[in-house]
């Protein structure tokens, strides 16, 4: 008998037994920093081929039973799953509802798939709805370090600032387009913004999105202005030579 699918526009809250097909975008640890870094859950973006974005959640009690299972980029079927409605802070999606992993949780990996479902996904916000968010804890969205007119500051502490500083002195080169995914803006004093890493952020540079990609492509076009002297050509360069600079990180132990 074949299986029945659904997608996940359709989910609705309860224990789901119809099987979607999804590709696992990213996935990370969840660390309670107040007990010592006790692991809650392991947390992971999913899509489908309507590019509808959920978060799903396996409990830290049943991480082992999932864990080695888990492949960035790779496409499931997952079915036996609980539909929870979305946690109002910290959201990295868009959905009204997120899934559960439970005992009873079929997860499978697929090597092909008929459907066309996206390898990459992101929640970018432009500068004013940054602000906007910042001290809310309502959202953790995206954002592309060189495309903005204003100083703000990304900061990155303990794996993640290794992460940065490992991934940054192997790239060879000063990156001209930095993607940052999963921050949590916050005003302090004097008004400044600062950009906080989270267990969930990733850095991309240049051409490792098609997102970052198509940013490269716009400052290497050439620009042709009409001026008094007739039409010149000009190459778009981008305010900042070196998005690098606006990335602190700092590491704890």
């Amino acid at each position: 008998m074949a299986n029945s699918y659904t997608v996940l526009a359709d989910l609705s809250a309860g224990r789901c037994s119809t099987a979607v097909e999804v590709r696992i975008l990213r996935f990370w640890e969840a660390k309670n920093i107040n007990k010592r870094g006790q692991l809650m859950s392991l947390e992971m973006l999913l899509i489908d081929e309507h590019s509808t974005l959920v978060q799903g959640s396996v409990p830290a009690s049943l991480q082992l039973m999932f864990r080695g299972r888990l492949t960035e980029g790779s496409v499931y079927t997952l079915s036996g799953f609980d539909v929870t409605r979305s946690n109002p802070k910290f959201r990295l999606s868009d959905g009204p509802v997120s899934i559960r992993f439970n005992e009873g949780t079929a997860f499978e990996k697929i090597a092909t798939t008929s459907r066309i479902i996206p390898t990459e996904h992101f929640r970018f916000r432009p500068y004013e709805q940054i602000l906007e968010l910042a001290n809310t804890g309502k959202q953790l969205p995206g954002i592309i370090l060189d495309l903005w007119d204003v100083d703000v500051c990304v900061s990155m502490f303990d794996s993640l600032a290794l992460a940065f500083h490992s991934k940054f002195d192997g790239y060879g080169r000063e990156p001209r387009i930095v993607l940052v995914t999963a921050i949590n803006p916050k005003i302090v004093s004097a008004g400044k913004l600062y950009l906080n890493g989270t267990s969930a952020t990733r850095v991309f540079f240049d051409c490792e999105t098609t997102v970052g990609k198509e940013a490269l492509n716009r400052q290497d076009c050439p620009v042709v202005e009409q001026t008094r002297e007739g039409l010149q050509q000009r190459w778009f360069m981008p305010k900042r030579s070196s998005p690098s600079q606006y990335l602190s990180s700092t590491t704890l132990f």
